[in-house]
């Protein structure tokens, strides 16, 4: 009887790991701006996010030049990953970007809109304005000299997350 119970624990713990498994959390989007560069690769690691390139080259947005590329394609082909994360750290300027891309495994509009509900409820002072470089609608929230954004851009849901304002820089 009680190998019958220690299995079902066990089998119950590995479908929890299994079912919270690469999903971004509205913590790490909170908190990414007060970490280091080990410490976001080890709290996306966590999360069963992978390294996909150490430093990006020809990165869409130039501002992303050499930033790291993390991945939730276990094989790390970066093409089948459904949730993209670039994370540069120049000296004092930290800036992540966060792609919600609906891919042939997954739908991860329910991962990004429970996200963005939460950044909802937590921030109450959003913003919005027009980016003429993406031609969409982007809402600001800051809070404690972070900023977090919030477009969609080609249906890609992004979330942008920076320590400095980076309105001109970025849109």
């Amino acid at each position: 009887m009680k190998n019958k119970i220690l299995l079902l624990s066990v089998i119950k713990l590995f479908a929890v790991t299994i079912t919270n498994a690469q999903q971004m959390t509205f913590g790490f989007v909170k908190n990414c701006m007060s970490y280091g560069r080990t410490t976001v690769t080890d709290e996306l690691t966590k999360k069963q996010f992978f390294v996909a390139e150490r430093q990006k080259k020809d990165a869409a947005n130039k501002m992303f030049e050499g930033a790291t590329y993390y991945s939730n394609e276990k094989e790390r082909d970066i093409i089948k990953g459904e949730i993209a994360v670039l994370s540069q750290i120049n000296d004092s300027k930290k800036v992540t970007e966060i792609s919600f891309i609906n891919g042939s495994k997954n739908d991860f509009s329910k991962n990004y809109n429970e996200v963005f509900d939460q950044m909802i409820k937590f921030f109450n002072n959003e913003k919005p304005f027009k980016s003429e470089k993406f031609k969409t609608d982007v809402l600001v929230f800051a809070k404690d000299k972070t900023y977090y954004y919030v477009y969609t851009f080609n249906k890609i849901p992004v979330i942008v997350i920076a320590n400095y304002k980076i309105e001109k820089e970025y849109f």
